[in-house]
């Protein structure tokens, strides 16, 4: 079913792409060698970009092809440059052995991303910037904006429409701490364009190559990063790989922790360091001692238990080992205290309490709640939100727990629970807080 509604996206993109591309031809009538030698440099020097494009998650290959392509838009905004920019990425593409589907996609979304921006430009009355032309400025950054939105949301979408995901989401994560460095780019983009039109190509060539060294750089650095996120995720597969019914468990607390992040007010920076404290939260069980309580198929003896509670201080010490992971001790040593006290290892109360460590602990308790007990089914999202509504002010706090299973924030949290009730193992014991307020009522479960 994804792969059909992907191929379909993909066919859509194509279409879009062929017909932007004939109504620029029509638009912009222009044609002559000044602009289809322009738009030829500015596609070399994109190509050479592309070939260095840097690979970020789920497969996704981020490059500064962009900030040729769009000079192209300034010197030559016509069919050349549509042309020329589709053809640099389909060189791209074949010198990267990309598979059929990935190559028409990638060159449909940017000649369709191009044509817009095109369009966009030459509609708001700007000019080739050579000769007596002058570009209008904000038609230029409100063509090049078009141009970033237009590419983002694509990929955007065909991503979401692979993964069933969001496509909100997915372009959030995206644009996540890039879509700046785009924008700051654009001054640049506008001296590549001037250069070439006014001192010609070799020196718009004198420019692009430090250029390129630089996006070398940040490819070498993008690529050491990647490799700590994956090692990252390895260390928490071994902890886990003790434990084969809680396969996931870390993952998708740091997923949950994401949204409950947001429902709480952090900023995109702290919802991100939210998310490696979590994906981390249970990095204590990592040694030997809890091995066998791990593995243990039946309820826990209080012996057993007293020692599963020192896994968030074990853990916080083990984080604090790197630089990197200090900021997170205290969201890692506190995600299993409790707003009314009852939690531990410090007993903290109300906002004495991390923020980062509450929102967490909703994150772990909830994936404890949708998972399949021996005495019970896993609890679906509307009987989690009941919970959460009930334990509000006593296990979670107030505030957060209300904007969470708010109409904002809890149709996300829904989608989230029921993808992964699909692919969890149940697992075979919990452990079981003491009731909060009432004798007679259910206890909220939480995760070893």
């Amino acid at each position: 079913m994804e792969k059909s509604a992907t191929t379909r996206f993909v066919t859509g993109s194509e279409i879009a792409a062929v017909l932007s591309a004939l109504i620029v031809a029509r638009v912009t009538p222009e044609l002559n060698w000044e602009s289809v030698q322009a738009a030829g440099f500015f596609a070399l020097i994109g190509l050479a970009a592309q070939a260095l494009a840097h690979r970020l998650p789920k497969g996704v290959s981020g490059s500064i092809g962009f900030i040729p392509f769009l000079s192209a838009l300034a010197v030559a905004p016509g069919l050349p440059s549509v042309i020329a920019v589709g053809l640099a990425v389909l060189a791209s593409e074949i010198l990267r052995r990309r598979s059929h589907i990935q190559a028409v996609f990638n060159v449909s979304q940017h000649v369709l991303a191009f044509s817009i921006a095109v369009l966009v430009y030459v509609g708001l009355g700007g000019q080739p910037l050579r000769g007596s032309g002058r570009p209008e400025p904000v038609g230029f950054v409100v063509a090049c904006t078009s141009f970033l939105l237009a590419n983002t949301i694509a990929v955007s979408g065909v991503i979401a429409m692979s993964q069933r995901r969001r496509v909100l989401e997915v372009w959030k994560q995206l644009t996540r701490g890039t879509a700046l460095y785009d924008f700051l780019a654009l001054p640049f983009v506008y001296l590549f364009a001037w250069v070439y039109a006014n001192r010609g190509p070799w020196f718009a060539s004198a420019i692009a190559i430090p250029l390129l060294g630089l996006r070398q750089l940040y490819k070498t650095n993008r690529q050491l990063e990647t490799i700590n996120e994956e090692l990252l995720q390895l260390m928490v597969a071994a902890i886990e790989a003790r434990d084969p019914y809680t396969s996931g468990h870390s993952q998708r607390v740091s997923e949950y922790s994401r949204i409950v992040a947001r429902a709480a007010g952090l900023g995109s920076r702290a919802t991100e360091r939210v998310f490696t404290a979590a994906l981390l939260h249970d990095v204590g069980k990592i040694h030997e001692e809890f091995a066998p309580i791990l593995r243990k198929p039946g309820r826990l003896t209080d012996a057993e238990f007293e020692v599963m509670k020192t896994h968030s201080e074990k853990g916080a010490i083990l984080v604090g080992k790197v630089s990197q992971f200090r900021d997170l001790i205290p969201a890692i040593r506190g995600h299993h205290e409790a707003w009314d006290g009852s939690g531990y290892p410090d007993g903290l109360t109300a906002n004495a309490i991390p923020l980062w460590a509450r929102v967490i602990a909703f994150a772990d308790t909830m994936d404890a709640m949708t998972t399949d007990r021996p005495y019970r089914a896993a609890l679906g999202p509307d009987s989690v939100r009941a919970e959460l509504r009930k334990e509000a002010g006593f296990q979670f706090d107030p505030a957060i727990s209300l904007e969470l299973i708010s109409e904002r924030h809890w149709p996300l949290m829904a989608d989230a629970i029921r993808r992964n009730s699909a692919t969890r193992k149940p697992t075979p014991l919990f452990i079981e807080p003491v009731p909060r307020h009432s004798a007679v009522r259910r206890p909220v479960p939480a995760s070893r």
